[in-house]
């Protein structure tokens, strides 16, 4: 069995996505910010000053849309101040997100014979970028 996959550059990350601001105490956030991808879901990978920061995935449930899961990390009630947000409020220069949905994921992902749902490709990429990376907001 062979899988395919299209790992995007370091480059090309780096280049892409949008600026998204992260709120500290006492002010709000909102999912507006993100657009056209505020209610998709897929891959994301925030990144600053060169520096990949962060990868993380939605896919289905509660939190299963870029908007819901970006408010998690960007909003400080929301974030119950983890350590994903205290990194991305401690950045000197902009946070940019860069977002694969479903759809592109498709096109990066060749599953070949083997079945693989759209949850799974985007835990393959998420791992994949995770592992390649190394994110400090992915360290343990």
């Amino acid at each position: 069995m062979n899988v395919t996959v299209t790992i995007p550059i370091k480059a090309q990350i780096l280049s892409g996505g949008f600026e998204v601001h992260a709120s500290s105490e006492g002010i709000s956030w909102s999912k507006a910010q993100l657009g056209e991808y505020s209610g998709k879901s897929g891959v994301y990978v925030l990144h600053a000053n060169g520096n990949i920061l962060y990868v993380g995935k939605t896919t289905i449930g509660e939190y299963g849309n870029f908007g819901e899961r970006l408010r998690r990390h960007f909003h400080e009630k929301a974030s119950q101040n983890s350590r994903v947000h205290k990194l991305l409020v401690s950045q000197t220069t902009p946070i940019r997100a860069y977002l694969l949905d479903l759809e592109d994921l498709d096109m990066l992902i060749d599953h070949g014979s083997a079945s693989l749902t759209r949850e799974r490709k985007a835990l393959v990429m998420e791992q994949l970028l995770i592992g390649i990376y190394e994110p400090e907001g992915n360290a343990e």
